[in-house]
C-alpha cells in the first residue's frame, strides 16, 4: 500500500493528562498527521464510552490499518478482523502491562490465542519488554517490531553543575521497585549532595520518614507533583539524574534527562540497562548495592567534566534515536512493515 493511501484508525485509552502512555498517544496522533493520509483517532476516556464507540465503529469498517494503543483494547482486533479481514492490526506495547506480572496486570486466559490470531505486529518499546511479553503471551520474535518512545528536545542546556541529584517517578504503593529508597540510603555516603524526588503517591510519606530516620531530611526534597515549569527548573538545577528502577519497560525519564544534558544513573536490571550505555552516557548499577550506587553518584558529582561529557553524549543519542523526527520515521516504517505471514 503506498504511503499515505492507507486509512488508519488509532484507538487508545486516553491522550490527555501527564502519564507516559497518554503522552505516547499524543505523539502517535501528531506523527500520523505529519505522515499525511486519512486517519481517525478514538480515545476511550477522552471521548466517553458512547462517543468512543460511535467514532470507533464508523472508522473501523473502512480502516486498512488498526493501531491499538493498549492491551486492554485487544478485543477490537477481532472486530476489525471480522469487518476488514484483509486489514492489518498493530498493537502498541509499553512495558509492565504486557509482562504477565500479576501484581500489575495478569494475562487473561483468552488473550494469547486472540493476540496470535488477530494481531499482525506488536510494536514494543524495548527488547527487554519483548522477551517478557513473548514469554507471557507465547509469541514468536518475528511478531515484534522495536518501537521506542521519543521526547522533545529543549534548547541546548548549559553543562550540569552543583551537587543536586534529581529523580522523577510515580510514588504509588506498587512502585517500590523504582528503588527510590536506595537513593536516600546512599545519600549519607555522598558528601554535600542534595536529592530532589518529584512525584506523588503513598510512597512519598515513606520516603520522607526514611530521610528523617537517617537524619538527612534537610537534604531530601519531596515536592510532590509539579507543573511543567517547576519540572523544567528542577532539571536545570540538577547535576545528575538518578532512578535505579528495576521495573522500567523502557525508561523515557532517562531520555528527558539526556535531552537536558544530564548524565543518568539507572538499574542494570530491566529496560534501563538496554537504553543506557554504561560508562558512556551514564551508569547502570545493581540498585541493591548501596555502596556502588553512592560511588557512581560521587563520581559524577565530583567530576563535572565527566558529567558534562556523559550528558552531552546522551543528548546526542536522543537527537539521533529518540527525537520526534526519529519517531515519525519509525511509525512510517511500522505502517509499511509486512506481517509475519507476508515475510
Amino acid at each position: 500500500m503506498a504511503e499515505g493511501s492507507a486509512r488508519v484508525l488509532f484507538v487508545g485509552l486516553s491522550a490527555s493528562g501527564h502519564g507516559g502512555i497518554q503522552g505516547f498517544n499524543r505523539r502517535v496522533t501528531a506523527a500520523l498527521a505529519e505522515l499525511g493520509g486519512a486517519f481517525t483517532v478514538a480515545m476511550l476516556a477522552d471521548d466517553g464510552h458512547r462517543g468512543f464507540t460511535r467514532r470507533m465503529l464508523t472508522a473501523l469498517r473502512s480502516a486498512d490499518v488498526l493501531l491499538i494503543g493498549h492491551i486492554n483494547l485487544l478485543p477490537l482486533a477481532l472486530l476489525h478482523r471480522l469487518l476488514r479481514p484483509r486489514g492489518r492490526r498493530i498493537l502498541f506495547a509499553h512495558g509492565i502491562e504486557v509482562w504477565g506480572d500479576p501484581t500489575y496486570r495478569s494475562v487473561r486466559r483468552w488473550e494469547p490465542s486472540l493476540l496470535r490470531r488477530t494481531i499482525d505486529r506488536v510494536a514494543i518499546v524495548s527488547r527487554f519488554s519483548q522477551a517478557r511479553m513473548a514469554t507471557a503471551f507465547g509469541l514468536d520474535d518475528d511478531r515484534f517490531s522495536l518501537f521506542p518512545n521519543a521526547v522533545d528536545l529543549p534548547p541546548q542546556p548549559p553543562p550540569p553543575s552543583g551537587r543536586t541529584i534529581l529523580a522523577v517517578a510515580r510514588l504509588g504503593a506498587g512502585e517500590r521497585e523504582k528503588h527510590l529508597d536506595k537513593l536516600i540510603r546512599a545519600l549519607p555516603l555522598v558528601p554535600a549532595a542534595r536529592l530532589v524526588v518529584i512525584g506523588d503517591g503513598p510512597l512519598r510519606d515513606e520516603l520522607r520518614a526514611l530521610a528523617a530516620t537517617l537524619r538527612i531530611a534537610d537534604r531530601v526534597a519531596l515536592p510532590g507533583a509539579v507543573d511543567a515549569g517547576t519540572l523544567a527548573r528542577a532539571y536545570a538545577d540538577a547535576a545528575v539524574f538518578a532512578l535505579p528502577s528495576s521495573k522500567e519497560g523502557f525508561g523515557i525519564v532517562y531520555l528527558e534527562a539526556w535531552a537536558r544534558g544530564l548524565p543518568v544513573i539507572g538499574s542494570r536490571h530491566g529496560g534501563a540497562g538496554e537504553v543506557i550505555a554504561d560508562g558512556v552516557d551514564g551508569f547502570t548499577v545493581d540498585p541493591t548495592d548501596i555502596q556502588a550506587l553512592a560511588a557512581r553518584l560521587r563520581e559524577l558529582l565530583d567530576d563535572p567534566e565527566l558529567a558534562a561529557r556523559m550528558g552531552a553524549t546522551g543528548r546526542a543519542k536522543v537527537e539521533r534515536q529518540y527525537s520526534n523526527a526519529a519517531f515519525v520515521a519509525n511509525l512510517r516504517a511500522l505502517l509499511a512493515a509486512p506481517s509475519p505471514s507476508e515475510q
